[in-house]
């Protein structure tokens, strides 16, 4: 049987280990998620993948290497910018302006 053993410094399965100059920071392999239930408003700034299937009024702001997705269920009002943002056909996006690599329905435009 193998040894299942390991270091609290080793990534466990399913994690990735991002270096920075102040400290190591663990991130998951998937992205975060803002679930159909989720009501937001307001800021939010992210600095690793993102789906939204929730409602957020506000402004989304990506570190520029992330990828935004923003699911049908979805309801955007305000601003999203990363490195690339998905959006699916048929989503609400009320007022919302997009910046970044932009994807709907699987077909770049912009």
């Amino acid at each position: 049987m193998a040894d299942c053993e390991h270091s609290a410094d080793e990534p466990s399965q399913g994690e990735v280990i991002a270096a920075s100059e102040d400290s190591r920071v663990r991130r998951l392999a998937s992205p975060s998620l803002i679930g159909y239930t989720v009501v937001m408003k307001g800021e939010l700034i992210v600095g690793e993948d993102l789906v939204i299937e929730g409602t957020f009024d506000g402004t989304i702001t990506g570190d520029g290497r992330n990828s935004i997705t923003v699911r049908r269920v979805a309801r955007i009002s305000g601003a999203v910018s990363a490195g690339n943002v998905n959006v699916e056909d048929g989503t609400d996006l009320h007022q919302t302006v997009l910046s970044g690599r932009i994807r709907l329905a699987g077909k770049q435009i912009r």
